[in-house]
């Protein structure tokens, strides 16, 4: 796949998939074995956690979504800055909820293999995100 076919994967997932909660589109675009890389945000093992992850987010926040920032293709390898927003109405990491919106940028890199993600790092201010969250 060429770099520019690599970015409309990602974004594909995190618009079609993350925000209409279409977890069929991620289980087609990544690995049964990806695996994710979390700096500020956890690490998962496997597809199957991933998609939990993903699951519980939409569970814990009214109007969750990714909203891309800036998305950079480099052969097999595709960087995106994004911003995680979503109104907190259920239980995250053990936090009830408190209704607070939320605001939480990040930035991933996703390597593709054979047409799918096969490795993703995540990068996300995990401070502020709790901050935000436990706010009054």
């Amino acid at each position: 796949m060429t770099a520019e076919e690599n970015k409309e994967l990602v974004r594909h997932i995190m618009e079609d998939g993350f925000n209409k909660q279409d977890m069929s589109v991620v289980y087609d675009t990544f690995h049964t074995d990806y695996v994710r890389h979390g700096h500020g945000v956890a690490s998962m093992a496997s597809l199957a956690e991933h998609v939990e992850d993903l699951k519980a987010r939409h569970e814990a926040f009214d109007e969750a979504r990714f909203s891309i920032q800036k998305i950079v293709g480099d052969g097999d390898t595709v960087a995106v800055h994004y911003v995680f927003s979503g109104v907190h109405r259920g239980d995250f990491n053990g936090l009830p909820a408190t209704g607070n919106r939320v605001n939480r940028p990040a930035a991933a890199f996703f390597t593709i293999r054979d047409g799918k993600v096969a490795e993703g790092t995540v990068f996300a201010d995990g401070g502020g995100f709790m901050a935000q969250l436990q706010s009054t």
